[in-house]
């Protein structure tokens, strides 16, 4: 089969499109609660409306995966995203009352589907199945970048002018993302490689239920179920134990927590990718697990604050293996049926409810134990991933690549 050659300006332009998201998704994570609060809003009001925001981001992905598969037009989801930033960041900026609030988190909730499942399906119909290990690198290396830039700059915004400058750089940034898609060229996105199809016709999708008996795909979603658990809590429970030990340098080693990884991933993005092909899928899964264990391990056992910025370039490694592998073992297991981005939603939910679990029972095990208990609970569930993927899952890339 003829490999697909998109031109450099699409490449580029998602390359861009994957920077200028990051940038603004950012706005929503850790600014919402400094801005409420200032706005005197309680605790409680606050993790309601964060709530509802991680509610709408599950409920979304697989009906989103589910639209991205049937929709020609795969651009018009990351507009419709952008559509959302605008419209939230400004609801917030302008009017945070309980309701207004509520709307905009619910938007920005929407992108939380919307968003990686148009980057995977433009890029998938960019450059086909083969190809498509690159394009998830690169599409990593810009993500962490964002995230990276964003969680620097935008601090210094809220801290230097005021707490609503975040959500009115949020907005601004999606007129440069806007642009960016527009250098997308829209008949370059092959609508049946977009969706691992055989054929551009709709009606050649296998039934959903056909995706339950992929053992692959099975033994994935409960991979990232434990690893999003053993993951999700690791972070929340360093700064909370920083802020309780050592508040006078907590924020500035929490934002450091927050950058080394994403700068990290956004270095390896690129040479991880390749290696996805050439050592296989299920070692570099095992290699993040691994990392994870090791994370786990010395955040729990150690307590000083600028070894444990160290220790988070392994949250990087995890970061860019299972960020790149999650898109690219799912293509491997959907091939042919026309079913990838409705896989890739389901799956994605199965990680976001291993998230919410994992913030919630965890925080009750440090609280009612100590850190290092609740650090080494999630080191055994890493442990029981790598059990997992070792004896269940199979190479899903060897079979899928060599028939392209």
């Amino acid at each position: 089969m003829e490999t697909p050659k998109p031109s450099r300006r699409s490449q580029i332009g998602l390359d861009l499109l994957n920077f200028f998201m990051a940038d603004v998704e950012t706005a929503f994570g850790p600014f919402v609660s400094v801005y409420l609060s200032g706005q005197g809003w309680s605790p409680g009001m606050i993790g309601t409306v964060l709530s509802v925001n991680s509610a709408v981001a599950m409920a979304s992905q697989v009906p989103s995966g589910w639209i991205a598969d049937r929709l020609h037009r795969k651009r018009l989801l990351a507009a419709v995203c952008l559509a959302c930033i605008v419209a939230g960041s400004l609801l917030l900026a302008f009017f945070p009352r309980y309701v207004v609030v509520m709307a905009a988190e619910t938007l920005h909730g929407l992108t939380g589907g919307l968003f990686p499942t148009a980057i995977a399906s433009i890029g998938l119909g960019l450059v086909g199945h083969r190809a498509y290990s690159r394009r998830v690198g690169r599409n990593h290396r810009y993500d962490s970048l964002g995230n990276g830039v964003t969680a620097a700059g935008m601090g210094l915004l809220g801290h230097f002018f005021s707490a609503r400058a975040p959500f009115f750089a949020a907005a601004g940034l999606c007129l440069p993302a806007v642009f960016t898609l527009g250098l997308i060229r829209g008949n370059e996105i092959d609508y049946a490689r977009a969706r691992q199809a055989r054929s551009s016709r709709t009606d050649d999708s296998v039934r959903w239920r056909m995706l339950f008996k992929n053992r692959g795909l099975l033994v994935l979603a409960g991979c990232l179920f434990l690893f999003q658990f053993a993951n999700a809590s690791v972070l929340p429970l360093a700064s909370e134990r920083l802020a309780t030990h050592f508040k006078f340098e907590s924020e500035l080693v929490t934002s450091a927590l927050v950058v080394v990884p994403q700068f990290v991933a956004a270095l390896i993005a690129t040479w991880m990718a390749r290696k996805a092909d050439e050592w296989g899928r299920k070692t570099l899964l095992i290699l993040a697990f691994g990392a994870l264990l090791l994370r786990t391990g010395l955040f729990g056992l150690i307590a000083d604050p600028w070894f444990l910025v160290g220790v988070q370039a392994l949250g990087g490694l995890t970061a860019a293996v299972v960020g790149i592998l999650t898109p690219l073992v799912v293509a491997d297991c959907t091939k042919g049926t026309g079913r990838y981005n409705f896989a890739l939603g389901g799956v994605g939910t199965v990680s976001r409810i291993g998230a919410t679990v994992s913030t919630t029972s965890i925080g009750f095990v440090a609280q009612s134990y100590s850190f290092a208990i609740a650090f080494g609970a999630l080191g055994v569930v890493a442990l029981i991933g790598i059990g997992m993927l070792w004896l269940f899952m199979p190479e899903t890339a060897r079979e899928a690549l060599s028939d392209d």
